[in-house]
């Protein structure tokens, strides 16, 4: 009787337009929401299961109307003369439901996992319990939902638990160790210490059993689902315990750190000896972190362009570019100015790295630094998660480098133009919620005569001819435009204190 019955309902499932409406909907709005960054396997996955609790919702509310199908409408009598009793049918669904559910969120999992290893070299480091969880969140669900269908009965139950579920998931980074005893913790940044995700896996398997029994245990108190429902608990108490008790990653706040500042679960694999793998290319020297080497070329488009039109010398002497895990920034002593994030794809990642080299080869990067030990914060360009390094305009406020007027501003801009367009200062996109803006501004008019240096053919000739005069902090736009060959259109007049 429950063979034929688990067959009924899982054909019955397996053509749900909810469940695999809910997988569709997962699969195209995180390939959506992932487009333009490259894969991360320490990240999509993460976010990809956080999105997946929309399909166990489905799951929760599907399986919940049909285990107390047979409580509405009269049912009751109508099948009290059929040989199958009530716990036959509970049992089927119960094997049918987490089946399905898991057979579609692995579907969902494995095809947006599959599209992103297709848009792109992949980086970090891939936790197979991660997508596991997606799927044993959905068979909980199947078995969460039977409970609720035969212990509350009303339509409204199943939905109303799934909201109250959605809800405590979606806030979820707010709970810091409360996080883990809840189904999903979708928070998670490239560069957080590693997650507790194998025993959190056995966590939600342990509670999905647990259901199990507890909907069984309506019908009649019977030993085995009894003892399988205090097995459960035994077993989901301690790792769930154990998945709570991992220390909730605590951000630094802004301004110079140092090493007791940051995480120790991170600061040997990100700051210790050996944190990076590091390659040669086209006379640049470029250090990733393991596991993020396929990046590199990514790397080399945006820093390549910027130091072909370095003179000899100077490009001889670019500093290598290093990944730098922006989290846990502490300052610049012993680190690169040319910092690669932990992510890839935004096209102010681009701008970062391509400003980078045209500040640092034209001294503004050490123009800054001692600005910036002079300013009141004495905080050089680190990581923000909001605009702390000035204005808009970057020429007001907190900006202690003003350098409008400066022919070396002009230069900066021209040589970052060759990976991305000069544009007036901001706030950049340098991480996961991170922001980074060079305190230092600059205006309009040396913009405008970047753009006008990429378009006229020759300029680099003139550039190397001319560099150290036009890197010098007190040669002004308006001198350096005859050494250029620049026609004047605007007015660049030199701020009253400008960088050093």
């Amino acid at each position: 009787m429950t063979r034929r019955l688990f067959l009924f309902e899982a054909r019955r499932l397996a053509r749900h337009p909810l469940v695999w409406g809910a997988a569709a909907l997962v699969l195209v709005l995180q390939t959506y929401l992932s487009r333009g960054q490259q894969p991360h396997w320490g990240v999509d996955p993460v976010h990809a299961t956080g999105l997946s609790t929309c399909l166990a919702a489905m799951v929760l509310v599907v399986t919940s109307l049909a285990v107390s199908r047979d409580e509405r409408h009269g049912m009751p009598e109508t099948l009290a003369g059929l040989p199958g009793r009530a716990e036959h049918r509970t049992r089927a669904i119960l094997l049918a439901a987490p089946l399905v559910a898991g057979l579609a969120t692995a579907a969902a999992m494995g095809g947006y996992l599959a599209i992103r290893l297709a848009t792109g070299p992949a980086a970090g480091r891939l936790d197979p319990w991660e997508p596991l969880t997606a799927v044993a969140v959905a068979m909980l669900a199947a078995t969460l939902g039977a409970a609720v269908g035969r212990w509350a009965r009303r339509l409204i139950a199943g939905p109303m638990v799934a909201a109250v579920l959605g809800y405590l998931i979606y806030t979820n980074p707010q709970n810091d160790l409360l996080g883990w005893w809840l189904p999903v913790m979708q928070d998670h940044r490239a560069d957080w210490p590693d997650r507790p995700s194998g025993i959190h896996l056995l966590y939600v398997l342990a509670l999905a059993a647990a259901f199990a029994g507890v909907a069984l245990l309506r019908h009649r108190p019977r030993l085995l689902p009894a003892v399988a429902v205090v097995a459960a608990l035994a077993v989901a108490a301690p790792a769930g315990a154990v998945a709570a008790a991992s220390p909730p990653v605590r951000l630094p706040g802004g301004g110079l750190l140092g090493p007791d500042t940051v995480d120790r679960r991170v600061f040997d694999r990100f700051f210790g000896p050996g944190a990076h793998r590091c390659s040669l290319r086209n006379g640049v020297t470029y250090c990733a972190y393991p596991g993020y080497e396929p990046w590199i070329p990514l790397w080399e488009q945006a820093v390549g362009p910027a130091a072909a039109v370095l003179p000899a010398p100077v490009r001889n002497r670019l500093p290598r570019v290093e990944q730098t895990a922006l989290s846990w920034y502490y300052g610049h002593d012993g680190a690169s100015p040319l910092q690669a994030p932990m992510t890839w794809g935004h096209p102010d990642q681009r701008t970062m790295l391509a400003q980078g080299v045209g500040l640092w080869a034209t001294g503004l990067r050490d123009s800054l630094t001692r600005a910036a030990a002079d300013a009141p914060d004495g905080t050089p360009d680190g990581p923000r998660g909001s605009t702390t390094g000035g204005t808009p305009d970057g020429a007001q406020g907190r900006t202690p480098c003003d350098a409008r007027g400066q022919a070396r501003m002009m230069l900066a801009l021209w040589i970052a133009g060759q990976s991305s367009p000069p544009e007036p200062p901001r706030m950049l996109y340098a991480d996961v919620n991170l922001g980074r803006q060079a305190m230092l501004a600059w205006g309009p008019a040396e913009v405008a005569y970047a753009k006008l240096m990429l378009a006229m053919p020759g300029i680099t000739a003139k550039v190397h001819t001319h560099w150290d005069t036009l890197t010098a902090p007190d040669t002004t736009i308006a001198q350096a435009l005859p050494l250029l060959g620049l026609p004047r259109t605007h007015d660049a007049p030199p701020p009253p204190a400008p960088c050093p």
